[in-house]
């Protein structure tokens, strides 16, 4: 590897901008009623995890949304996955929940720098052991600025899913 570069850190990148990038073309396929090349919920085989776990109607059952979130990322594994695609899993396991629910809970999680969950990008969910060489967010001093991030991106995924 040459000296002062991170080629772990920019092929995660380089990952993360992937995983938008399919949930951007998902969510369009989406949008013009075609089948989505990603398999739906933005799993690459329609609900079933790359060890062969299907989503059950029980799957996320008595998990607080964080924990049914680390469940499901690892059912379905890499690449990272969208607010939306982790929302309508865990309504379909049996979590009953709402896309600004399940944001605000990841984002205030992954803000504090706790749990196993990590913002890959605006919208997008991986799993911390996922990015190794990824630093972990410091927990911010200001409720204040945490309360406008969330709000920002409430309004982003309301803005997103109007069109």
């Amino acid at each position: 590897m040459s000296e002062g570069i991170d080629y772990r850190a920019v092929l995660a990148d380089m990952r993360a901008r992937r995983a938008a990038l399919d949930n951007a073309i998902a969510g369009m396929e989406a949008m013009l009623g075609e089948s989505s090349s990603a398999g739906g919920l933005g799993t690459p085989n329609g609900g079933v995890g790359s060890q062969g776990q299907e989503i059950q109607a029980d799957t996320f059952v008595g998990r607080n949304i964080s924990e049914a979130t680390a469940h499901y990322l690892r059912m379905v594994g890499r690449p990272a996955r969208s607010t939306e695609a982790v929302t309508e899993a865990l309504n379909r396991g049996g979590l009953v929940v709402t896309q600004p629910s399940v944001g605000t809970v990841l984002l205030r999680s992954h803000n504090r720098g706790e749990g196993e969950i990590v913002r890959v990008g605006r919208g997008i969910w991986g799993l911390a052991e996922w990015y190794p060489g990824r630093p972990r967010v410091r927990r911010r001093d200001s409720e204040e600025e945490q309360k406008e991030e969330i709000d920002e991106m409430i309004k982003d995924e309301e803005e997103r899913t109007k069109g």
